[in-house]
């Protein structure tokens, strides 16, 4: 792989969409479901077994994804919601694996994807901190190195020794990023992270991914915020509806992105006669 630290090759992800049993709200119709249950779930077994088939219940989040992440990069992922991002960093980070494709990664990979990931609620911030470094292989020691610089970077330090599931979004939010920055991966993975947040918090994030860039390691980067991403990123990807539809320089992305939101919106405007407008 030389200097490319992340490789795509025609990565898809399916889906299949079933409906959930909806729950009985009477004794007899709790009876019921349960005489029914051995039926039930030979139904199920035999739809596992079809799993393959294409049908108007196959969903792919992702289809013939190809591309490569260097050395000390920042790549933008952009796209509108439903896009695929989020499922892309899933399966990049490890956390689900795709139906078809292959990926590469050469390095530990550090992620913050959602409000909250990788934090056990009832652990402490400090708690939690040590629990993700000994998951990224760092001994105790290492991890003493970095403990003040964490704490100081989130500014939870007043609630450090306070279960996690007493913290406000926000603040799972900063002490997640600052878990995942400070811990020194090879390859930085961020989701919309500047959607929460103030606006020190915000220039906090962005300095510090770059920080992780000019000390030659990687980041992946979603985000709604071009201005962010223009500053960031030097190349862009654009993902439609689960495919890449650009993928390039920073400023020919953003533009690709606009230009295919505003045709959206277009096509989408609704015409009011003067009888029927609102208001």
């Amino acid at each position: 792989m030389s200097d490319t630290v992340i490789r795509v090759e025609n990565l898809g992800k399916r889906y299949r969409i079933g409906k959930a049993q909806e729950k009985a709200d009477t004794f007899v119709g709790q009876i019921g479901q349960l005489l029914r249950a051995p039926i039930d779930n030979f139904k199920r077994l035999r739809g596992l077994s079809n799993f393959d088939k294409e049908d108007e219940t196959v969903f792919w989040a992702l289809r013939d994804i190809n591309f490569e992440v260097k050395r000390g990069e920042v790549l933008g992922i952009i796209g509108h919601n439903g896009a695929g991002k989020s499922t892309l960093l899933k399966i990049l980070s490890r956390i689900t694996e795709p139906t078809t494709g292959s990926v590469r990664v050469k390095g530990r990979i550090s992620a913050l994807l959602e409000v909250g990931t990788g934090f056990h609620p009832e652990l402490t911030g400090r708690e939690n901190i040590y629990m993700n470094g000994t998951i990224l292989g760092m001994t105790k020691k290492e991890i003493d190195c970095k403990l003040d610089e964490i704490v100081d970077f989130s500014g939870v330090e007043k609630h450090i020794d306070t279960p996690v599931k007493f913290y406000s979004s926000g603040m799972k939010v900063r002490l997640g990023f600052a878990v995942a920055a400070h811990l020194e991966p090879e390859i930085l993975v961020i989701d919309e992270v500047l959607a929460v947040g103030d606006v020190e918090f915000q220039r906090k994030c962005l300095g510090k991914m770059e920080d992780v860039s000019r000390s030659g390691r990687t980041v992946l980067f979603v985000s709604h915020n071009m201005g962010a991403v223009r500053s960031l990123c030097k190349r862009g990807m654009v993902l439609d509806h689960g495919k890449v539809s650009f993928l390039g320089d920073v400023e020919k992305a953003v533009k690709a992105y606009t230009e295919k939101l505003s045709s959206y919106n277009f096509h989408n405007e609704k015409k009011w006669s003067i009888e029927d407008a609102p208001g």
